[in-house]
Order: C-alpha cells, then sequence, then structure tokens
C-alpha cells in the first residue's frame, strides 16, 4: 500500500514537473525574442547591475500550437534581464486555460535560490502572497499561480508587481515588475480564439 502511494504521488510530481517543462519549453522563442530586445534597449541604458521594470509594452502576445489542426496556444510574458550580462533573471508568462477560461502564472526563476522559503509577489501596495516553488530544471526554479479574478483585475490596474524569494545565503530578493501595458495584452489573449 504505502509502495503504491509512494508511486501514485511520484507521478503525480512527474506530470506537474512535465506539465510546467512544457509550458517553460514554449516559452523558448518568446524569451530569445525578448532578450534581443532587451540587449537594444540595455545599450541605452546606464550601467547599474541589477533587474529592473522592462520598458513599456515589456508584455509580449505569443502564440503556438503543436499541429497544423491542433488548438492555439496563446499566453502574455515579460521577461527580464541582468543589466550587466543579460542573463535572464525573471520570466512571468500569463495563461489562458482553454478548458475554463481562466488565467495562470508561470513563474521562471532564477538559480541559486532557497526553496523553502518558495516565491511572493505583491501588486503595488496590496496583499503580499507566497507560494510554493513547484520544480526545477536546468534553465531555473518555477513556480505555478492560479490568476484568480481579483488579482487580474490588480495587474490590469496596477503599475508594478513585486516578486520576492530568498537567495540560497537567506539573502531576500525583490524584483519588480512592469505592469505597464499588461491589460491591453491581456485583452489580445482573450480576444484571441
Amino acid at each position: 500500500m504505502a509502495i503504491t502511494l509512494a508511486k501514485t504521488n511520484l507521478l503525480r510530481v512527474v506530470a506537474a514537473s512535465a506539465a510546467l517543462w512544457l509550458l517553460a519549453a514554449s516559452l523558448g522563442p518568446a524569451l530569445a525574442e525578448d532578450t534581443a530586445k532587451e540587449a537594444q534597449s540595455k545599450q541605452s541604458q546606464s550601467k547599474d547591475a541589477g533587474p529592473k521594470p522592462a520598458d513599456a509594452n515589456a508584455w509580449a502576445v505569443n502564440c503556438s500550437s503543436d499541429s497544423a489542426a491542433g488548438e492555439l496556444q496563446c499566453q502574455v510574458s515579460q521577461n527580464l534581464t541582468e543589466a550587466k550580462t543579460g542573463q535572464r533573471v525573471l520570466t512571468v508568462t500569463v495563461r489562458r486555460d482553454s478548458a475554463n477560461g481562466s488565467l495562470a502564472m508561470l513563474l521562471a526563476l532564477p538559480h541559486g535560490l532557497f526553496l523553502p522559503s518558495g516565491v511572493s509577489y505583491q501588486v503595488d501596495s496590496g496583499k503580499k502572497v507566497t507560494v510554493a516553488i513547484q520544480t526545477s530544471d536546468q534553465n531555473g526554479a518555477y513556480a505555478a499561480v492560479p490568476v484568480a479574478p481579483e488579482l487580474a483585475k490588480a495587474m490590469k490596474s496596477g503599475t508594478t508587481m513585486n516578486i520576492g524569494m530568498e537567495s540560497v545565503t537567506r539573502k531576500p530578493v525583490t524584483i519588480p515588475v512592469s505592469l505597464k501595458g499588461f491589460g491591453a495584452a491581456v485583452a489580445k489573449l482573450e480576444s484571441i480564439k
């Protein structure tokens, strides 16, 4: 009985990891495009280190399909990179569930985190919410968050979403994510059939 339960739990973890991995893998072209845009804008920015909120219209809408007859999968995302190195620090992706139309957010986090602390998000001065980091791979760690209508409303009307985590040395790290253009990007996402 214990072995069967352990196998069932392992299968659930593997299935969840596979789903997050597929979502992260589908971000590849979007991440490359965002990284190229960030590299161009980086040349005109100051030499200060650390991630900064991206400029206006940083939310890109990307769609893909796994086959010619397959359903179109669309998402909005923003990729933040380290100013000096160009290395990805954080990617925030919001997708619509085709079955029920609800939104979900995937946070693609950097390496070197104290995983038991989880990751938090806070829109402007709103409520700070901490969620578990579910999985990691060679590209970083991942946390998935269902986007309740209240959170979606706050993100559409807000200016900054702060993503908080702890480094492996337990040092708090907060990364600001610009919400400018998020509402328009989600409206475009929701208009795509």
